[in-house]
């Protein structure tokens, strides 16, 4: 059920968080979903708020985390029960996507690559309609990301 605290509506990066069970298994997200507000974000060079090639906390403020209560397969690979943050590196044709141990961390100021627990790739997909406040959500047994005009899904199968 994807939800905004009160309090957080007016601020530039409103926490935003989303939970479901997927075939028995509960899983939650919580992120600060910054505006477009008129700016250039995904793209090559200085000119974007997000550049490709660069590592990014995927949101504002506190790092993105998703908390799973179970094992779970993400792609072909096994993702044990518990919390990480949730980086990215984007680029124009393939994202990289890296849920990391350090799951309670504030911007990547402080991130650690001996500390992923797993990374995959993922394309990302291009739309017409420009989406205002990024987002994450689950649903069709994934966790979907949107914000601007792309779009990216990784699916979540809980462990035999």
């Amino acid at each position: 059920m994807l939800g905004c605290s009160p309090s957080s509506q007016n601020k530039p990066s409103p926490l935003r968080s989303d939970s479901t069970s997927i075939q028995g298994v509960d899983a939650y997200i919580e992120f600060s979903s910054p505006g477009v507000k008129d700016r250039k974000i995904f793209g090559e060079g200085a000119d974007f708020l997000v550049p490709y090639g660069e590592l990014w906390r995927t949101g504002a403020n506190n790092a993105t985390f998703i908390s799973l209560a179970g094992d779970m397969m993400i792609d072909s690979l096994l993702l044990d029960s518990g919390s990480y943050s949730i980086f990215t590196i984007p680029a124009q044709h393939e994202w990289t996507i890296i849920l990391n141990r350090e799951w309670k961390q504030w911007g990547s100021y402080h991130y650690k690559d001996s500390l992923d627990a797993l990374r995959i790739n993922v394309r990302p997909r291009y739309s017409d309609q420009s989406q205002e406040r990024l987002l994450f959500y689950f649903a069709d047994d994934s966790l979907k990301f949107r914000w601007d005009k792309v779009r990216w899904a990784i699916s979540l199968t809980p462990s035999p």
